[in-house]
């Protein structure tokens, strides 16, 4: 029985010796392993830094080459849409400091541009190696404001610029009682009955002055009317209807009065005098 003990035991030692072999065997597997995958890595991270300094490089050197070609020199400015600005003054905004094709920034020239009191709307694009190419939309006045002076603006509130007895525009109506030139809230109030009469041009062609009464009112002058009508600003139209319906018998039997009020809906109102509420 005491042998058979030993030779267990001699045979348990012998096992133990194998599993140990075995296990310094994968110890050195592993590190031979990681050494592989990590000087890998070193590799694949040196390579990149390589390259990227060489696309660093070759992306400077290609930036210096088209920055002192000859191919993307600007040579020309095309603008069309123009009818009030000179072309000539289109072409400086976009050239201000600027020589390559390529390399102008488009968005900021739209702003430059957008930012002239009589362009609306600039659109802008190359046509390669050395042309660029403008498209201008124009602000349109459709009313005069007095202020001081005269001046042109269009139907946002925004001033163009100042009126110069330009034929085109005289017949434009003049809104008065305008406090603040910077106003464009105040200004789009008043234009908002332009745009109610604009839908009947024969109706607008005859208002000569649009006057701020108060919030909601306002005051009319047509041509050839020595008094003003006095409407709301929501229904400036029907009113003004209703007055051409009767306007010879009030021009006849009225004339001498300053003020019509058409605000109530089954009569007309006569006052010889007027107070402003602002």
């Amino acid at each position: 029985m005491a042998f058979a003990f030993r030779s267990a035991d001699s045979q348990s030692e012998k096992v133990i010796d194998y599993q140990y072999i075995r296990n310094l065997k994968n110890k050195e597997v592993r590190k031979k392993r990681f050494k592989k995958s990590l000087s890998q890595q070193l590799f694949r991270f040196v390579l990149i830094v390589l390259l990227g300094v060489e696309l660093c490089y070759l992306g400077w050197q290609g930036l210096a080459v088209v920055k002192t070609s000859k191919s993307f020199m600007l040579q020309e400015v095309l603008v069309t849409g123009t009818e009030k600005i000179d072309p000539a003054e289109v072409k400086r905004m976009v050239l201000e400091g600027q020589s390559n094709a390529l390399l102008l920034d488009l968005r900021a020239v739209k702003i430059r541009l957008e930012s002239h009191p009589w362009i609306q709307t600039a659109v802008l694009w190359r046509e390669l190696p050395n042309t660029i190419r403008v498209h201008i939309t124009e602000r349109q006045p459709v009313a005069l404001v007095l202020s001081g002076s005269l001046y042109l603006v269009d139907m946002d509130g925004r001033i163009i610029d100042t009126f110069r007895q330009t034929p085109e525009y005289s017949g434009l109506p003049v809104l008065t009682g305008i406090t603040n030139l910077n106003d464009r809230i105040q200004i789009r109030s008043e234009l908002a009955t332009v745009a109610a009469l604009s839908t009947e041009p024969d109706v607008l062609h005859q208002v000569s002055e649009i006057h701020i009464y108060n919030q909601d009112s306002t005051i009319l002058y047509l041509k050839g009317i020595p008094f003003g009508l006095l409407v709301s600003k929501s229904g400036a139209l029907p009113m003004i209807h209703k007055f051409i319906a009767y306007q010879d018998f009030l021009k006849k039997t009225f004339g001498d009065q300053k003020l019509i009020d058409l605000r109530y809906q089954d009569q007309i109102v006569v006052k010889s005098a007027y107070q402003e509420q602002l």
